[in-house]
């Protein structure tokens, strides 16, 4: 058992203050890129900043030491004696730089004079429907950067005010995936049809290819957001904008990640339902989004419903 040693105030802040990129580094990690943030590549639902990370599989987030504690199993007095040594296994750990930067204003990203690249991707590669990709396309949330020849997906409010997107690459040898700087996290890809009902999904094309399994049962008068993983941030600003909503179907992907996601945003809901204040959801629209939910869950076959979808059009 480690001795209790007693550290200054000054000693925790730097510790929790260590980059959690170069833990990772001193680990022998995995560290990829994805938008503005950092993603851990051993445990893809965990995005860091700094030393600051967000487990969007639990909903755990937290500084350097709660890092170093939740994942690589420490305790408090240990992590912080590890932190503050500066080094582990001779790679040396570095200060976070400070949060006070300038916030990146949101700008989408310049429309390619084409979309051929993308169609070829989400048709040949994703098995998505040719009739709802032009959908989506017509409705200005989805297109072809010029630079990249990524797909970008765009997230609207209530007003049509384009806040958020998010990009796919479409070359499979350089899977590239990342949120456009400066996106404001309430929002992501969505659509309103109208009706009281949202299905709701982890990522874009998960959305788009339950669509395209069921296209044919008049999918545009329902409702459908992806939330960019499995916290409900994003849902949540979408019922509060549209509060005729009451019946959540969630579709998150058939996994541990998605299964633990579909209970905090039922146990989140339920809360809310139940006129609770909660810690996780922005205060200033807790209020409306206090309604009785009926609240179900919509698995595919498969991991996701992309696999869903490639299973049955490769068998034809």
């Amino acid at each position: 058992m480690s001795r209790f040693v007693k550290f200054s105030q000054d000693e925790i802040d730097r510790a929790a203050h260590t980059d959690i990129r170069s833990i990772l580094h001193a680990k022998g990690q995995t560290i990829l890129k994805s938008g503005s943030e950092w993603m851990w590549g051993e445990n893809k639902s965990v995005k860091f900043r700094g030393h600051v990370f967000y487990d969007h599989s639990t909903g755990e987030k937290g500084t350097a030491i709660d890092f170093v504690c939740t994942f690589f199993n420490m305790r408090f007095q240990d992590a912080v004696c590890t932190l503050i040594c500066k080094e582990y296994n001779g790679v040396e750990f570095t200060q976070a730089k400070s949060n006070k930067r300038e916030r990146h204003c949101f700008k989408l990203p310049q429309k390619s004079r084409n979309m051929k690249r993308v169609y070829a991707y989400l048709m040949q590669e994703r098995h998505i429907s040719p009739d709802i990709i032009s959908f989506f396309v017509h409705a200005r949330s989805l297109y072809e950067s010029a630079n990249t020849h990524n797909a970008v997906f765009v997230g609207y409010d209530s007003v049509g005010n384009a806040k958020a997107a998010h990009e796919r690459g479409t070359l499979t040898q350089r899977p590239y995936r990342g949120d456009v700087s400066g996106s404001e996290k309430d929002y992501f890809f969505n659509y309103y049809g109208g009706s009281n009902r949202i299905y709701v999904f982890e990522a874009p094309i998960d959305m788009l290819s339950f669509i395209t399994l069921y296209k044919e049962r008049h999918w545009q008068k329902h409702n459908y957001i992806a939330l960019g993983g499995t916290a409900g941030r994003a849902l949540f600003r979408f019922l509060f904008e549209y509060p005729k909503i009451n019946q959540v179907v969630l579709c998150l992907d058939n996994d541990k990640a998605g299964q633990n996601g579909d209970k905090q945003i039922k146990n989140t809901l339920e809360r809310l339902s139940s006129n609770n204040f909660v810690e996780d959801v922005n205060k200033q629209i807790q209020q409306g989004l206090r309604r009785n939910y009926k609240i179900s869950t919509l698995k595919s076959t498969k991991k996701d419903w992309n696999e869903d979808v490639k299973e049955i059009f490769t068998s034809k």
